[in-house]
């Protein structure tokens, strides 16, 4: 019989000097850094990568920094990765950044053992991850350093990876993707923009809602994603209003992680699923547009998941789901599809890529075209 761990990665929170010695302990022989060089230079970690590779090569082994990150990382995006690392022995993964850095990690720990880095094309990058044949029992321990609150991707098993060809979105998929360490760090969420923390933060607000009324919610699913509500209802705003409020930064971090425990146990459910044409054809921040429909959704699966009450109590006191969305992007973003762009000549192309397997129909409500598209004219 096969069982579920509910969460086997060991989840930590430090100070980034507390950090820096505990990556300098872990390191074993061979390594592979992702982390933006400027991302590096802000956090003031470049003395920190060449110490870790001074240690790395003081015993033989071998170092390999990549250096850019791309948002929403594509199969061409994998194949860069693994030309920079190329036949190299691989210990660990450290991975710092966004959801798109540990997403990358999880792509290379999939296909390094597996793939000729030389030959390897898009197409068999993509057939692998249709297929799920990668991995084959060979993956590579990851250490996740999240600089964001939000994706959760520190304690899930799954990547996202987009299609270079804008046809669509795939997910790398295995219990051994989960990250072995996730080191959570606040001080290096305070450089992160106001329009991305707001974004963060709202995916997170997703993942916990999302898992909350899921097909596959349970109990303590519950009550984990509810506090993650509340951490960010509390001090979502605080931390866009007031960047450098460490106590608002740690804060949404702990709800980042809740969040993520709580939907690697059922995956999201509607709102994810509508917003990934959002993203990949319109170009509109994940975060928001998952969150864009959050209220719509919410009045459709209203009175069809348990302890729906206690849910919507949360956002009593702001007027509703809808006024509290409202009240935290005021003066950031215009939470209207019109607002970035789209207008009702794009409805059709929307629904037709709205329907993610796993995600759609883990919704309470099985939702058709004509509930999408009403969700949709209901946000224009």
């Amino acid at each position: 019989m096969n069982y579920k761990p509910f969460c086997n990665t060991e989840i930590l929170f430090c100070n980034k000097i507390e950090l820096q010695q505990k990556l300098l302990s872990l390191v074993e022989k061979n390594v592979v850094v992702i982390m933006s060089e400027s991302s590096a230079t802000r956090w003031g970690l470049i003395p920190f990568a060449k110490e870790l590779e001074a240690k790395s090569e003081s015993a033989s082994g071998t170092f390999t920094w990549i250096k850019t990150v791309t948002s929403n990382p594509t199969q061409k995006d994998i194949i860069e990765a693994l030309k920079l690392i190329m036949n190299k022995k691989i210990d660990k993964i450290i991975a710092f950044g966004g959801g798109s850095a540990i997403d990358l990690a999880k792509a290379i720990s999939a296909f390094h053992n597996i793939i000729d880095y030389k030959n390897t094309t898009i197409e068999e990058i993509t057939d692998r991850i249709r297929n799920k044949t990668y991995g084959c029992g060979k993956f590579i321990d990851i250490i996740a350093v999240p600089s964001t609150a939000g994706t959760g991707s520190e304690v899930t098993q799954w990547a996202t990876i987009w299609d270079e060809n804008k046809t669509g979105k795939f997910s790398i998929d295995d219990p051994m993707l989960k990250p072995k360490m996730a080191i959570i760090v606040p001080e290096l969420t305070l450089s992160v923009p106001k329009k991305l923390t707001l974004s963060t933060g709202l995916d997170a607000m997703c993942h916990a809602i999302e898992s909350y009324w899921s097909k596959h919610t349970t109990p303590v699913v519950q009550e984990i994603a509810y506090r993650a509500i509340e951490l960010i209802i509390e001090n979502l705003r605080k931390a866009v209003d007031d960047p450098n409020n460490i106590g608002a930064r740690e804060n949404l971090c702990k709800a980042s992680v809740l969040a993520g425990l709580a939907f690697s146990q059922t995956r999201t459910t509607a709102c994810h699923s509508i917003s990934y044409p959002l993203t990949m054809l319109y170009g509109i921040p994940h975060g928001l547009a998952a969150s864009i429909t959050l209220d719509a959704v919410a009045r459709i699966n209203k009175g069809h998941f348990p302890n729906d009450d206690k849910l919507f109590e949360l956002y009593k006191d702001y007027g509703g789901v809808k006024k509290w969305l409202n009240s935290a992007c005021e003066g950031i973003v215009d939470m209207r599809l019109s607002a970035f762009g789209i207008s009702e000549k794009d409805f059709s192309i929307i629904v037709e890529n709205a329907f993610t397997k796993g995600r759609m129909d883990n919704n309470p409500i099985n939702l058709k075209k004509e509930d999408i598209s009403y969700i949709l004219t209901s946000i224009l």
